[in-house]
C-alpha cells in the first residue's frame, strides 16, 4: 500500500471553521481506498487514534491539539457519478464533494432534494454523518445507500435503513467506519423555483445568522422542550463572552470566534451555557459540535 504524505504537527485552527485550536500530531491526505488503508496502518502501528476530516465546519480541536492521525480525502472522492432513472436523478457522490456547490448544481438542472440544504458549509460525507438538515429537510430524505470503509478494512454499503439516520444522528457516529461515497436518488423539480428557494433561504441565514464571524453553525441540538437559542436567551447568556469567545449576538445558538478566541475560551462557553440553561430550565443541552482532542 502506497502510504500518502504524512504530515506532522498540523496546525488545525486553519481546518475548521471556528478558526481555533492546536496541532494534530499526524495528517494526511487521501485520495483512494488504498491510501487511507495506508493511513490508517501508520496509525495503527503507532496505537494512534484516527479522524476523517471533512470541512471542518462543525469541530472544535482542543488547544493541546490531537494526538492522533487526522485523514482530509480528497481524490476520487472529490468526484460525482450520476446516472438518470426516468423522472428522478441518481447521484454517487464521493465524501469529499462540497454539499452546498452539489446543492446548487443539481437544483440548476432542476432536481429537487438538496436545495434547502445549500447553505449548510460541510461535504457530502460530513453531512450524512450527521445527518445535516435545515428548513425541515435533512440528507437522510434523499439518501438510498452509504459506502464505506469499515474498522477492519472491509468495504461494504449500508441502505438507508442500516445507516439510522435520526435528527443529527446517524449509525456513523456508533461505529468506525469512513463514508466513502454517499448515493442518493433526486426527483425531478422546477430549476427557478429550486434557485428561488435557494436564494430565500441564503437570504434568511445571511439576516439571522453570524455568517460574519468564525462558527461552527448551530452549537446545540434541538431538545424536546423548545429551541436552544430561545433557552439560552432566556437564562440571560445571549452575548455572553469568554476572551473573544462569545454566545452570538445575532443567534444565541451560534458562539463565534471574535478574532482570537482559542478552543478553551470556547469551550468555556459552551460549558457555562449548558450549565446554566440545566440549572435555570432543566433542559439538558446536547452538543451538536465534535469536540476533538483533550479539554
Amino acid at each position: 500500500m502506497e502510504l500518502p504524505n504524512i504530515l506532522e504537527n498540523f496546525p488545525m485552527g486553519a481546518a475548521v471553521s471556528l478558526r481555533a485550536g492546536g496541532c494534530a500530531r499526524y495528517f494526511a491526505k487521501a485520495a483512494s481506498v488504498p491510501e487511507i488503508l495506508a493511513a490508517r496502518e501508520f496509525a495503527r502501528a503507532r496505537s494512534l487514534p484516527v479522524f476523517v476530516l471533512g470541512k471542518g465546519t462543525n469541530l472544535l480541536v482542543s488547544d493541546k491539539g490531537y494526538e492522533g492521525l487526522v485523514i482530509k480525502l480528497g481524490g476520487e472522492f472529490l468526484e460525482v457519478e450520476e446516472e438518470p432513472e426516468g423522472e428522478c436523478l441518481n447521484l454517487k457522490v464521493g465524501a469529499a464533494v462540497s454539499l452546498p456547490g452539489l446543492a446548487r448544481q443539481v437544483s440548476r438542472r432542476g432536481f429537487a432534494g438538496l436545495h434547502l440544504l445549500a447553505g449548510i458549509p460541510g461535504t457530502v460525507g460530513g453531512a450524512a454523518f450527521m445527518n445535516a438538515g435545515a428548513y425541515g429537510a435533512e440528507l437522510a430524505d434523499v439518501v438510498v445507500s452509504v459506502e464505506v470503509l469499515n474498522a477492519i478494512g472491509e468495504l461494504a454499503e449500508l441502505s438507508k435503513s442500516e445507516c439510522e439516520f435520526g435528527y443529527r444522528s446517524s449509525h456513523f457516529q456508533k461505529f468506525g467506519e469512513t463514508i466513502l461515497r454517499v448515493n442518493l436518488r433526486l426527483p425531478k423539480g422546477d430549476a427557478k423555483l429550486l434557485e428561488a428557494e435557494i436564494d430565500r433561504c441564503m437570504r434568511a441565514r445571511r439576516e439571522r445568522q453570524p455568517l460574519d464571524k468564525p462558527n461552527a453553525g448551530s452549537s446545540f441540538k434541538r431538545p424536546r422542550e423548545g429551541f436552544p437559542g430561545a433557552l439560552i436567551e432566556q437564562v440571560g447568556l445571549k452575548g455572553f463572552r469568554v476572551g473573544d469567545a462569545q454566545v452570538s449576538e445575532k443567534h444565541a445558538n451560534f458562539i463565534v470566534n471574535l478574532g482570537h478566541a482559542s478552543a478553551s475560551d470556547i469551550a468555556k462557553v459552551f460549558e457555562t451555557v449548558e450549565r446554566e440553561v440545566l440549572q435555570k430550565t432543566g433542559v439538558r443541552l446536547e452538543r451538536e459540535v465534535i469536540f476533538l482532542g483533550e479539554f
